[in-house]
């Protein structure tokens, strides 16, 4: 691999890994050990889609966004809400979902997890920003 596939491949592998911590740090009694954590990552076909999502939306508002949409964040800038945007409905909805996978969420929990993940997209889009 060249160097710059190889960067992208572990600046994926470090979102991933920073948004499973957070989520276990966000909601311990939920998931005790993150799955990301144990190794699983997603299914090869969505794999090169995950890594291109991810470095679209970057580290920083990666996790402002993991944060309000899988714990109790409740402010995405304008640079980050730029950032989902841009990146796409579709990108923000396969790293919500393939999260939701991994991590082995209850249907409920799934559920509610979407309509927080529509609910960011709807209010970056409105807004350009989070503020609760």
């Amino acid at each position: 691999m060249d160097f710059k596939v190889t960067s992208i491949m572990n600046l994926v592998v470090t979102i991933l890994l920073l948004l499973g911590i957070s989520f276990v740090m966000a909601r311990p009694n939920t998931i005790t050990v993150s799955a990301l954590a144990r190794g699983a990552s997603p299914i090869p076909s969505e794999d090169s889609r995950v890594q291109k999502c991810a470095s679209k939306i970057g580290e920083i508002c990666g996790d402002s966004i993991f944060h309000y949409v899988f714990g109790a964040g409740k402010h995405v800038s304008k640079e980050c809400c730029a950032r989902l945007s841009s990146a796409g409905k579709k990108c923000h909805d396969l790293l919500t979902n393939v999260t939701i996978r991994l991590e082995h969420f209850p249907k409920q929990q799934a559920k509610e997890t979407r309509r927080k993940n529509d609910k960011a997209w709807e209010l970056c889009k409105k807004d350009g920003q989070i503020s609760n």
